[in-house]
């Protein structure tokens, strides 16, 4: 038998670490304390009757969000208000679900398969830009990274995670066709994957041609990644009598585009309060949150730069865009929720990070740092608490 690559090795150990942390600390934290108040918010009541260990089991699977990807697997888009989330993900859902007989089971499937086979493309795009031990650092940085709870959770991350990294790789190797599919299929999982065309079209218009002309009939591919948009959109009309019910959706969630970034400086305001507050003496979980918000979203940008420089335009310039797509619609009274979600699946930045982070000490502490947020934040998670 052929033996594991180092890919599929660094991969499968970065996976079982991360998850099985999400799982000790998501389910000691449901043993001790427990469902929390906003079980309120499970409206299709999948939690608190799975038996002992299905709730111990679920507990960092369906929260929140999940509860609509699960609620649109099995009900499709009967109101406008579903068409905030896009389709691939619980169409996934349903066809496993089909198999297992649970849809909760079919998306912790879908969510964790995608999830490995994100972390094995990650690392082959990461060694060929900037060799093995950057690879090997970035898959797992990024698995341990504090918001990577998500990961396993039925929300769409794993799967827009393995679709964009699939269409840089792709690009990478001169496969546009496959590019422009993936492109089509992560574009129909989240609207920032149309986005993917201008890295494709970067890395194209960079290849070297044979013959030496600069647009070829391959280009043609990559005209399919706002296929995956588009063809939403069309569904939306013929179901919903409003193509744009998706863009209208969001007045449900309280987002509304405000400019460009327009959530960093609506952020500092809120971090400027929560200040105020602890030097009067108030320290609050939510203050530390919006702290803790802030910082991580002006560390993303501040990568972006690093980003630029050693991986070049085609990944700083998709890393600037998938921050500015979320960072854009800020949350009345909340502007950087849901922030860690969108840095978490912007990759360029932790192959920056990989790869600039060779002191063993240094990668040491940031993976030690991550881990203990990540511990954090699925405890949060599977007791309910809103967690980015």
């Amino acid at each position: 038998m052929r033996p594991l690559g180092q890919d599929v090795r660094a991969s499968a150990l970065a996976f079982a670490g991360s998850r099985l942390l999400v799982w000790i600390a998501g389910g000691g934290a449901f043993l001790i304390a427990g469902n929390g108040a906003n079980r309120k918010f499970d409206f299709l009541g999948l939690t608190g009757h799975l038996g002992t260990v299905g709730d111990v089991l679920a507990a960092p699977v369906v929260r929140w969000d999940a509860v609509w990807y699960l609620h649109i697997a099995e009900h499709g888009y009967p109101h406008t208000t579903e068409a905030a989330y896009f389709p691939l993900y619980p169409l996934l859902v349903r066809a496993v679900g089909f198999v297992t007989r649970s849809d909760v089971i079919a998306a912790a499937l879908v969510s964790l398969v995608a999830f490995f086979v994100a972390l094995v493309a990650l690392y082959r795009l990461t060694e060929l830009e900037l060799g093995a031990g950057a690879a090997r650092r970035t898959v797992i940085l990024l698995a341990v990274f504090p918001a990577a709870v998500f990961f396993s959770a039925a929300y769409t991350e794993s799967l827009f995670l393995a679709l964009s990294v699939g269409v840089l790789l792709a690009a990478r190797r001169e496969r546009w066709a496959l590019a422009g599919l993936l492109g089509a299929l992560a574009a129909a999982t989240r609207s920032a994957g149309v986005l993917l065309v201008v890295p494709a079209l970067i890395m194209y218009l960079a290849a070297r041609p044979p013959d030496g002309r600069r647009w070829r009939p391959d280009a043609a591919w990559l005209l399919l990644i706002p296929c995956g948009l588009g063809a939403f959109l069309l569904a939306s009309q013929l179901m919903l009598g409003d193509a744009f019910a998706t863009v209208h959706a969001q007045d449900h969630f309280h987002r509304a585009f405000a400019g460009p970034f327009s959530a960093v400086w609506r952020g500092f305001d809120e971090s400027g309060h929560a200040l105020s507050a602890i030097a009067g003496g108030d320290l609050t979980a939510s203050a530390l949150r919006k702290l803790a918000l802030l910082v991580t979203v002006l560390g993303a940008l501040c990568a972006t730069v690093g980003v630029f420089r050693r991986l070049g335009a085609p990944y700083g310039t998709y890393a600037v865009l998938a921050l500015a797509a979320g960072l854009s619609t800020p949350q009345a009274g909340h502007p950087l929720s849901s922030s860690p979600r969108y840095v978490l699946v912007v990759f360029p930045l932790f192959m920056w990070l990989g790869g600039v982070l060779e002191d063993r000490r240094a990668f040491g502490a940031v993976t030690a740092l991550f881990a203990i947020g990540l511990a954090y934040c699925s405890a949060l998670f599977a007791t309910w608490h809103f967690v980015a």
